[in-house]
């Protein structure tokens, strides 16, 4: 079965149009549409219906999951073959949430491509639910994210650990508790009774990421309904308006003391304006690890990075203070 030929046709199944995947392929319809002639042939059935529209007929669909399936065996086994060649190069598919991205890439990658200048870094960042699936399929490589994971695919080891930590602006300390501000927290530091904020406004992530999730949970077991002023997907969106005021947010502990996050380069502001507690009502502390699909061919250079990040945080994230 000649490879090309399902190339053509996942990019024609991939835009439902022959003539827009004729133009994205860089040959003539007239080529794609022989192309996939031929292969209804080799198979002895009909991939696409041309009318009304262009689409997968039932074993279109079905065939075009193993269509990927063999391409992506290709693709591993030429990066296998390179690496027996000691060929480092290639496309290292990096994912990583977009909530810990911006403080964990810069203290790796920069390293990591002056060592290997061959290597194109390709970075996805997502929820850890749509990350462990990119892992699943192969649509990345590397995975950085919470463990334990949901999938057992993922083979798994931890980086360091981290925690969420709540920032509540001392204006709204001011307006909600009066001059009792200072009392109420250090009562939480005590209790670490949640419901003691149940009249704070706050500022939070969106529901789908998993940050979210754990404070829904908090809110719940705490029998608190917040006042949720907005929500974000941007975590340093989220930092920034709690400290101009807007309202309480909840964010990893590592963003304080990252210089390359907003909140570690204006750590004298943030103290200034804000009260940081703690989270969690046990001082729980979550693990970040570093993994891969253990039931696909890992390259060389995937290796080497899951190596160098294992020896980059082996003291843990304060060594990027």
């Amino acid at each position: 079965m000649n490879f090309q030929n399902l190339e053509y046709f996942i990019a024609t199944a991939k835009e439902g149009n022959i003539t827009r995947a004729a133009e994205q392929l860089n040959i003539s319809q007239q080529a794609l549409s022989g192309s996939i002639a031929r292969l209804e042939e080799e198979l002895g059935c009909v991939l696409f219906e041309r009318r009304p529209i262009f689409r997968l007929t039932y074993s279109g669909k079905c065939f075009y999951e193993k269509a990927r399936e063999m391409l992506d065996i290709k693709e591993q086994s030429r990066v296998m073959i390179d690496d027996i060649n000691g060929n480092v190069r290639g496309e290292l598919k990096i994912g990583v949430s977009h909530t810990r991205g911006q403080v964990i890439l810069p203290a790796l990658l920069p390293t990591f491509a002056k060592k290997y200048p061959k290597a194109d870094l390709s970075i996805t960042e997502a929820s850890t639910k749509d990350l462990e699936e990119a892992l699943i399929k192969g649509k990345i490589d590397v995975m950085i994210g919470f463990m334990p994971t949901a999938t057992n695919t993922a083979k798994m080891e931890p980086l360091f650990t981290d925690r969420l930590v709540i920032i509540i602006p001392k204006n709204i300390l001011k307006e909600t508790f009066g001059d009792k501000g200072d009392e109420v927290c250090e009562e939480y530091k005590k209790s670490r009774d949640f419901s003691l904020f149940s009249n704070i406004p706050f500022i939070l992530l969106r529901e789908n990421e998993r940050i979210r999730t754990i404070v829904n949970r908090r809110f719940f077991e705490s029998k608190i309904s917040p006042v949720i002023k907005t929500e974000t997907q941007n975590i340093q969106t989220a930092f920034s308006l709690s400290i101009e005021g807007l309202g309480a947010t909840i964010i990893p502990e590592m963003y304080l003391k990252s210089r390359y996050a907003l909140p570690g380069v204006y750590q004298k502001e943030t103290k200034e304006k804000a009260v940081v507690l703690p989270f969690s009502a046990d001082n729980k502390k979550d693990i970040i690890g570093i993994g891969y699909n253990k039931e696909r061919y890992l390259s060389r250079i995937a290796r080497e990075f899951i190596k160098m990040s294992l020896d980059r945080y082996k003291n843990g994230i304060e060594k990027d203070v």
